[in-house]
């Protein structure tokens, strides 16, 4: 029944998606009377959390299944896409915002979802999460936070192929430059390419400065060496998952990849292209663990 619902639900139009997200706040102050905070807090403190934030187009989906082949643990892909991405804007600029965002609805979210599965481990692998980074930190300091990264060419090279920043632009233009960003004030000129390699510096530039010191897993490295992915997520956070499931895991596409490639690798972007890139990126590449290579 739940399944067929899911279902119903997800061909919905996105209007009537996005509205009922949008009422967040008012079921957040039901569970809050419904609920109970302290036993709220009590459970979560409890309980072993996670979170995996990285950019759109990062691999969230294929690593969020993967992990979820832990029997003992529940893993979610951007559980709540609506509300989490309705609030992006406003948490950008607000960090009291999205304090508030988390402490007033997202923890009961995460509370219900584990007295309903009843596992002990919980965690979500997402994108929509990445302004809310540090509001998750101050409210569960004792859940594991890790940064998902990829390189940023292949990211923003993926995200042009889905045609993000147009073809989604009710959900990805409310994010753009704030005041005081050198390029809020050519926003509107720039092209589909430049926009994405925006998109792709800030959201890590946010992560970076909202989760100081967190680990940083590159997605590309867990796809190629399961000792890595064993040592950097999988025992810090108490998930087992051996290699055999992981090699099964990576034979089978993921639904979110791309059938197809309809514009260049970035090794025949234009000279403009990488410059841009560079320019826009790079700083960030570097922080995140990849150096400024060759474009070969």
């Amino acid at each position: 029944m739940k399944k067929a619902f899911r279902k119903l639900w997800a061909r919905s139009p996105r209007s009537l998606r996005v509205a009922v997200g949008r009422t967040w706040k008012i079921r957040g102050s039901v569970e809050k009377i419904v609920l109970g905070e302290r036993k709220v807090d009590a459970l979560l403190s409890k309980t072993n959390l996670f979170f995996l934030i990285g950019s759109g187009r990062c691999g969230t989906l294929f690593v969020s299944s993967l992990l979820n082949q832990d029997p003992g643990a529940t893993v979610r892909h951007e559980p709540r896409g609506h509300p989490d991405l309705d609030s992006r804007p406003r948490a950008r600029r607000d960090p009291a915002f999205a304090d508030y965002y988390i402490e007033h609805y997202r923890k009961y979210v995460i509370y219900r979802d584990i007295v309903h599965t009843g596992k002990a481990i919980y965690g979500e692998v997402s994108s929509p999460l990445r302004c809310l980074g540090g509001a998750l930190h101050r409210s569960f300091p004792h859940a594991h936070m890790m940064i998902l990264a990829r390189d940023g060419r292949d990211t923003v090279r993926s995200a042009l192929n889905r045609q993000t920043a147009l073809g989604f632009q009710a959900m990805h233009d409310p994010v753009r430059p704030l005041p005081g960003d050198p390029f809020q004030p050519r926003w509107t000129s720039l092209s589909n390419f430049e926009k994405i390699c925006w998109w792709w510096m800030d959201a890590y530039r946010m992560l970076l400065d909202q989760l100081p010191g967190q680990p940083i897993i590159h997605f590309e490295q867990t796809l190629r060496d399961y000792d890595y992915l064993k040592t950097r997520v999988l025992d810090p956070i108490g998930l087992n998952i051996s290699q055999e499931t992981w090699t099964a895991h990576k034979a089978r596409r993921s639904r979110n990849s791309a059938e197809e490639y309809r514009v260049p690798h970035w090794r025949d972007w234009s000279d403009a292209e990488k410059t841009f890139f560079d320019d826009t990126c790079g700083q960030t590449m570097e922080r995140l663990g990849y150096p400024r290579r060759e474009w070969a």
